[in-house]
């Protein structure tokens, strides 16, 4: 006797966000399956982090989507070279952390949630990463 096949699951309802840079040059979506309000942003004190003001949201690669300005972006390495922070060669705003080590956050980057528009930038959870002692 065979077995019954499994009950697909509800998909849930998502929350899509627009984002862009400053100067609007790279613009793009990130779809949530739960709030901004509900999901844990990184905080991360290493100097690039604090300096440059990330509040990292970590998406799988599929939840992002370019409207405009895909491979704009101008990388610095850091966190040990597992991270290639990018960040818009026009006016300079910081835009994703993007994994470049193997097991690293794979099919994964960050994305600066201070990008996301008409937010209340004060609502997500901070998770705090020291990243600072990390950092060589």
């Amino acid at each position: 006797m065979g077995t019954l096949p499994p009950t697909p699951a509800k998909s849930s309802p998502t929350t899509t966000y627009n984002a862009s840079r400053h100067c609007s040059r790279i613009s793009f979506t990130v779809t949530l399956t739960s709030p901004l309000y509900a999901q844990d942003v990184v905080a991360c004190n290493c100097s690039i982090c604090t300096r440059n003001g990330y509040l990292d949201l970590y998406v799988k690669n599929e939840d992002l989507k370019f409207i405009s300005g895909e491979g704009h972006a101008t990388a610095h390495f850091q966190l040990q070279k597992r991270v290639r922070h990018e960040f818009c060669p026009t006016c300079g705003t910081c835009l994703f952390g993007v994994p470049v080590a193997e097991n690293f956050f794979p099919g994964m980057r960050a994305v600066n949630v201070r990008a996301f528009k008409g937010i209340d930038i004060d609502s997500p959870k901070l998770k705090v990463h020291d990243g600072k002692s990390k950092v060589s």
